[in-house]
């Protein structure tokens, strides 16, 4: 297996690392110092289309690549860990719709991350459960067409910028992971009973958005499933493993 980075990929290497160094290393130690959510820096990878790098082009991405994405963001990391933050979350709160959306939602709703028009973000962890799906709380009732989501989440990185949220629930809470299913939020911080709470006072990476996430009965169109129900699960290990 040839593990050496293509022209292509040398080419973007080259590229970030001159932005990192004249444009986002500059600004650091402000940003990890006042802790402020850094939207210039959201905006100067927008104008590099570096936001479409893990999507693949037939969705307005570059590559689709894991590997031209993580040569991104280690030229970013060396300048600004807060900075190569944003964009790995990207990535990570797409690859659901990536990995296990319909043809339908996939045209819906990457293109705007891949352009950066909206941020994403990735709800897994739970205050009493952390990252493990089995033990997870919140819940996911259908009602007819919808969905009414109950519960919270913690430590969900840009979960208090983000427009779109994909967020797992238990819609058979006896089944531990085997009843877990996923579900995309569009435009969160607009939906009833939605509340995000941004937790400050980190030791490192301050600028980084980490946010507790309340859900009291949120609700959510059946369409915005990702997947069948009890999908969840496979989902979100196949996320973690492309991660």
């Amino acid at each position: 297996m040839d593990v050496r980075l293509n022209e292509e990929q040398l080419m973007i290497r080259e590229t970030v690392r001159d932005l990192a160094r004249d444009k986002i290393a500059p600004r650091a130690a402000e940003i990890d110092r006042t802790g402020e959510f850094p939207w210039d820096i959201v905006d100067l990878f927008r104008s590099h289309d570096l936001f479409a790098l893990p999507f693949p082009p037939e969705y307005g991405g570059l590559s689709g690549s894991a590997l031209t994405l993580n040569v991104a963001i280690e030229a970013i990391a060396k300048a600004c860990a807060t900075s190569a933050l944003i964009l790995a979350v990207q990535a990570l709160g797409g690859y659901p719709i990536m990995i296990a959306g319909s043809e339908e939602q996939k045209q819906r709703l990457l293109p705007d991350l891949a352009s950066g028009k909206k941020l994403c973000a990735y709800a897994l962890s739970e205050p009493g459960a952390g990252s493990d799906p089995a033990a997870m709380m919140t819940r996911a009732e259908r009602h007819g067409d919808e969905y009414v989501i109950t519960g919270s989440k913690i430590w969900i990185t840009d979960g208090g910028v983000a427009d779109t949220i994909t967020v797992f629930a238990k819609t058979d809470p006896n089944a531990r992971s085997a009843g877990v299913s996923a579900f995309v939020l569009e435009d969160a911080t607009k939906l009833k009973g939605f509340t995000a709470s941004t937790i400050h006072g980190k030791l490192g990476i301050r600028g980084s958005n980490t946010a507790e996430l309340q859900l009291d009965e949120v609700v959510v169109p059946a369409g915005n499933r990702l997947g069948e129900e009890g999908d969840g699960f496979k989902i979100a290990m196949q996320v973690l493993d492309r991660s």
